[in-house]
């Protein structure tokens, strides 16, 4: 890393990045030390299923790109694309190249009616804290490709017409819809359409409703484990964005979330989800975060049919100066995992799990960042072989120019 180090700032001295350029290019490299990768309860040992022992590993990730911004008249265009490769250091089948894209019109036909035309794409590796049965021969990656048009019409003024189509796949290389995980593959195309109401303060309410349907991949139509190839989902959404005062505002959402398959009412999920964000700047260099949220995750699992987690969390930052910005979190999440199971398990998995982390960002010019970050994860689970402890530490420099 040292080495690395002398490489970012000797190329540093000769080059320089603005933020009215219309194209800059990226370099960055970051090491991640991880005591426990596979997220193994303290009884578990890695050596059945990889032939090592080894239950820490070190992570190199380098990553190269190009960003393109370019106002035009009303409209703006965006092109970001990078490829970051992955290396571990003991488990090297789990290396890959990933690649992402961001690209978009944010185009304006008026002043009044305006959206956007987006293209993203995030491959990542995924983590083993949701995988049960971990393959050996994939990488264990999770790909998010997501085509969205959207539109915002004002023709009162304060009132706002919204609508939209997105069309958006999930792909997961290490889990399929029947195993016990909450990460598995999927497609999705969804139409939503809203309107919200801006008050002169700041604060808007927004009343969306959304039809999506999708499809499992990986999944067989199965009459004994109840497994379905396909779903139909709708959303009734409430938005209240509450300017308070100056230093603080309330962001809140209340969604109904109804998911009925095509071929088993067994699995159809049903109810309430949301979240809360309090911002609250308590001084011109800090601010902390309160959010709590409760969320479904609908599944094909055979043990349980959703996952209802809750999570409450504190988010603080403070700005040291203009160039050293320090980040912290302290979340606590709880997942119960309920509902119909074609093979029911001896008892309920409820899992809690606690994170705690703290990093730092430091600029000592506008096109160069250096960052630290330490965290440990906690998870208690009622279940055998279900808990673990987990301690990592990244470093990363990244150059723009």
């Amino acid at each position: 890393m040292l080495v690395n180090f002398a490489v970012f700032m000797s190329i540093a001295g000769t080059a320089s990045a603005d933020d009215k350029d219309v194209v800059n290019f990226t370099l960055s490299h970051a090491v991640t030390y991880d005591d426990n990768l596979f997220k193994l309860d303290r009884s578990e040992n890695p050596t059945a299923t990889f032939g090592k022992s080894q239950r820490w590993e070190m992570i190199n990730a380098t990553t190269y790109g190009v960003s393109i911004n370019k106002p035009y008249s009303l409209q703006r265009f965006k092109f970001d694309v990078n490829q970051t490769s992955y290396r571990y250091q003991n488990y090297n089948f789990l290396n890959f190249d990933g690649t992402n894209y961001d690209i978009q019109w944010n185009w304006s036909l008026t002043p009044y009616l305006k959206g956007n035309i987006v293209f993203d794409r995030q491959q990542l590796p995924n983590t083993f804290a949701n995988i049960t049965s971990i393959n050996p021969l994939t990488t264990n990656t999770r790909t998010v490709k997501s085509n969205r048009f959207d539109f915002d019409w004002s023709p009162q003024g304060n009132w706002h017409l919204l609508g939209g189509v997105t069309d958006l796949t999930v792909t997961t290389d290490n889990s399929s819809p029947t195993q016990n995980n909450i990460d598995f593959s999927f497609e999705q195309t969804s139409a939503r359409a809203g309107i919200r109401y801006d008050l002169p303060s700041g604060s808007n309410l927004e009343y969306a409703s959304s039809t999506a349907n999708g499809k499992y991949g990986q999944s067989t139509l199965n009459e004994v484990l109840f497994t379905d190839q396909g779903y139909e989902e709708k959303r009734q959404e409430f938005k209240f964005n509450w300017v308070l005062s100056g230093k603080s505002k309330l962001n809140m959402s209340a969604t109904y979330l109804d998911r009925k398959n095509d071929n088993f009412s067994q699995r159809d999920v049903s109810g309430w989800i949301g979240a809360v964000n309090y911002s609250w700047d308590v001084t011109g260099k800090t601010r902390i975060n309160f959010i709590a949220s409760t969320d479904l995750f609908p599944t094909q699992a055979i043990s349980y049919t959703y996952v209802r987690q809750n999570l409450i969390a504190i988010r603080p930052t403070w700005s040291v100066t203009s160039k050293v910005l320090v980040r912290g979190d302290l979340t606590v999440r709880e997942r119960a995992f309920e509902g119909f199971a074609p093979v029911p398990p001896a008892e309920d998995r409820h899992d809690r799990t606690r994170v705690a982390s703290i990093s730092a960002t430091w600029e000592p010019r506008r096109f160069v960042s250096l960052g630290v970050m330490l965290k440990r994860e906690v998870r208690d689970s009622n279940l055998i072989n279900d808990d673990y402890v987990s301690n990592s530490a990244m470093i990363n420099a990244g150059l723009t120019f």
